[in-house]
């Protein structure tokens, strides 16, 4: 008998499962001359960890549009950081497949009498502690003495500088900067017009040989492809 999908409207289900925030005013950068689907593909390739030039290249438009649909929307914010959620899921399931394909390649090896990875494995599992006894009260002795003291720094030295951990879950749709941009600065962007891309400089144009723009850079050429490929 099929489930009946109302039966899953209520259920509360985590935010990787869940489906694409919707955003409040009706779109991710409001106001856009750009369509919706390039802003959702612009949101995934900041996620996957594309620079701000890239998917600039790929959109069609200036790196000041980006940065300008980056502060202004939140709702852009938030599904960049929506689909960086996703994909951290997405690498745990992978992680969790390639556990069992490790586990098995390493029983086949030790079936197979490989000595590296029957010696390997031994030590993982302690079977030598007994045999380094000696050595691990040795080092175990020098360690109950006290560390050497660090020297004092210097006048001349540089001050240390504390940088702060970037945290991917702490606001959905904050601002991901390890120093907060200056308002002045952020202002001056905000107040920019959007613009498309330099024309003529391929690829930061959309590709015209496909139907949705990424960073393919067109026709590869044939070349040097074979004995008699430059030959006519």
């Amino acid at each position: 008998m099929p489930l009946d999908p109302r039966s899953f409207t209520t259920d509360n289900f985590p935010r990787w499962a869940e489906e694409p925030p919707t955003p409040s005013e009706g779109s991710l950068v409001p106001g856009s001359q750009f369509h919706e689907e390039q802003w959702i593909m612009a949101a995934g390739m900041l996620a996957r960890g594309n620079s701000f030039l890239q998917v600039s290249r790929a959109m069609g438009c200036s790196r000041t549009t980006l940065w300008r649909a980056y502060y202004g929307s939140k709702d852009f914010r938030h599904r960049v950081w929506w689909e960086r959620q996703a994909l951290n899921r997405e690498a745990e399931l992978r992680l969790s497949s390639l556990r069992v394909l490790v586990a098995e390649q390493i029983e086949r090896l030790v079936t197979s009498g490989d000595p590296a990875t029957v010696r390997w494995l031994a030590e993982r599992l302690g079977l030598f502690a007994g045999l380094d006894l000696p050595t691990a009260k040795q080092q175990a002795a020098q360690s109950d003495q006290p560390p050497a003291p660090r020297p004092a720094p210097k006048p001349e030295d540089p001050p240390a500088v504390v940088v702060p951990e970037l945290d991917d879950d702490a606001i959905p749709g904050a601002i991901r900067e390890r120093h907060p941009p200056s308002p002045a600065q952020v202002a001056a962007v905000l107040a920019q017009p959007e613009a498309a891309g330099p024309k003529g400089v391929f690829p930061y144009t959309l590709n015209q040989y496909e139907e949705y723009p990424n960073l393919n850079p067109g026709p590869v050429s044939r070349r040097a492809a074979g004995a008699f490929a430059g030959r006519r």
